[in-house]
């Protein structure tokens, strides 16, 4: 698989230092992408540019599947 080409970043979303909860990248720029929820509790779940591109990448693989199958 290849990584998508480096982007600037989208103006709305607010990145911060972090922790990347994807690849364990700390003091990155990371933007919170939602709640995550375990039997433990719930934190929030952030990802850094190269995570986000390649979790991206997944969403739109799935999309593409969910499109092409048949419908009952």
């Amino acid at each position: 698989m290849t990584e998508p080409r480096a982007r600037l970043p989208h103006p709305r979303r607010h990145w911060t230092p972090g922790t990347c909860w994807r690849c364990e990248a700390r003091e990155v720029p990371v933007l919170w992408l939602g709640p995550v929820q375990t039997s433990s509790g719930t934190g929030s779940f952030t990802a850094c540019d190269p995570c986000l591109r390649r979790l991206e990448t997944y969403v739109r693989r799935e999309l593409a599947l969910r499109d092409a199958a048949p419908a009952f």
